[in-house]
């Protein structure tokens, strides 16, 4: 059940990331370039989550997920799918670059949240590594 509660906090912080980097402007984070898709998307996550907790047969057996248990599993979930959501993010913008299109790209002039408008989590540790090794972009 605890891992059950954790993939399902995942798929659904997947889904509200990408919906929320959109009015954020956090261009790093997208899947995708256009905003309805990524909605759908985002949408798509949380809605079939919450059909997959709620169609399961499962839902009413008695279950040993605690209190604390369930926060650690829920925190865990949340940073865990960040990570995954910046780093798929970065390689799918990699691929979209490859094929043409113009990736979003700019020299890291923020700290924190703020470079990813300009350029996706990879680009901004590269970025920050090339810069404490004084190599110019």
């Amino acid at each position: 059940m605890a891992l059950d509660y954790f993939v399902l906090v995942f798929i659904a912080a997947i889904g509200v990331y990408q919906i929320a980097s959109i009015p954020a402007g956090l261009r790093g984070l997208w899947f995708f370039r256009q905003h309805k898709v990524q909605y759908f998307f985002g949408i798509l996550a949380i809605l079939g989550v919450f059909g997959w907790f709620y169609t399961s047969e499962e839902r009413n057996i008695q279950h040993t997920v605690e209190g604390a248990q369930q926060l650690w599993l829920f925190l865990g979930a949340i940073v865990f799918a960040y990570f995954i959501n910046a780093i798929l993010a970065s390689v799918i913008q990699a691929a979209v670059s490859k094929r043409g299109d113009s990736p979003i790209r700019g020299k890291q002039q923020d700290r924190g949240m703020e470079t990813l408008k300009t350029m996706t989590l990879l680009d901004g540790i590269l970025s920050s590594w090339r810069k404490k090794k004084g190599i110019e972009d």
